[in-house]
Parts: structure tokens; C-alpha cells; sequence
């Protein structure tokens, strides 16, 4: 294209270009839009609305709940998506709806155990002491040869 002999060079349109130094790091992501699902918690008394899942960093500010707050969306560092969550004083503030779910997290699989990883930390726990026996026993070798 119009980029003629710049080797970091991209072509927008027109006479518009971009080019990069050689610090520059460039990420494309996907922009598939994705729209927050939103669930309530509650634990003992409190209740919280949490809304994830949403692409766009504003989404939730059509909603009135996630709209008066001062909190801000947050992203997990490599995620895709945002995370918004805000205490709420009625169960029925939580929006509901299209894209919405209810009830309580799954937590059951997150924690199943595997015959190899334990295999795997009891062998490493056996070396680790075994490692530590022949340490003190050089050092007492040694204190006992310095000492005659």
C-alpha cells in the first residue's frame, strides 16, 4: 500500500497511516459484544448485585441500581470482560430479565481431588524431608569432625 518502505507501518485509509516504533506492542482482541448477566448474593444479611460478563466498559449504566453508584467496572488482567458489583438493600432492586440469572453459584467440582496430584505432593513432601535429614545430618558430621 501507501506505506512504502516502512516495515512498521499500517495503512488506515486516505492519507491516514500508523506507524509503530520498535517498543510498540500491539493486542487486537475480538469486539464481540456481550450484554451483563446479573446475579444477586447474599450472604447472612447482606446483599449484593453483581453484574458480569459485559464487553462494553458503560453497560451498565442503563441501569438505575449501577448507574447512581461511584463504583467502577473492573476488568481481570486477560479477561474480555467487566465485572460490576454493588451492594443493594431489596432482593427486587437487582435487575432481571434478558440475559439475567438467579440463585445460587455452583461450587461443586471446583475443589475434586486427583489420585496423581496427591500422589505427586506426598512424593515431593517425602524428598523434602529426606533432603532436610542429610542437611543436618552433614552438619552434624561436620561439627563432629571440627571437634576432633
Amino acid at each position: 500500500g501507501i506505506c512504502h518502505g516502512l516495515e512498521r507501518c499500517v495503512y488506515i485509509g486516505g492519507n491516514q497511516k500508523l506507524i509503530f516504533g520498535t517498543g510498540t506492542k500491539l493486542i487486537v482482541e475480538s469486539g464481540t459484544p456481550s450484554d451483563p448477566s446479573y446475579y444477586l448474593l447474599e450472604k447472612d444479611s447482606t446483599q449484593a448485585c453483581l453484574a458480569t460478563g459485559f464487553s462494553a466498559y458503560n453497560a451498565t449504566d442503563k441501569e438505575p441500581l449501577f448507574n447512581q453508584t461511584k463504583s467502577s467496572p473492573t476488568r481481570i488482567e486477560h479477561e474480555a470482560t467487566f465485572d460490576k458489583v454493588v451492594l443493594v438493600q431489596n432482593a427486587t432492586d437487582c435487575p432481571s430479565g434478558k440475559g439475567s440469572a438467579s440463585g445460587e453459584c455452583a461450587t461443586e467440582g471446583f475443589f475434586e481431588t486427583d489420585e496423581k496430584i496427591n500422589f505427586l505432593s506426598l512424593t515431593i513432601l517425602g524428598l523434602r524431608v529426606l533432603f532436610l535429614k542429610s542437611v543436618v545430618f552433614n552438619v552434624i558430621m561436620t561439627l563432629r569432625v571440627w571437634m576432633s
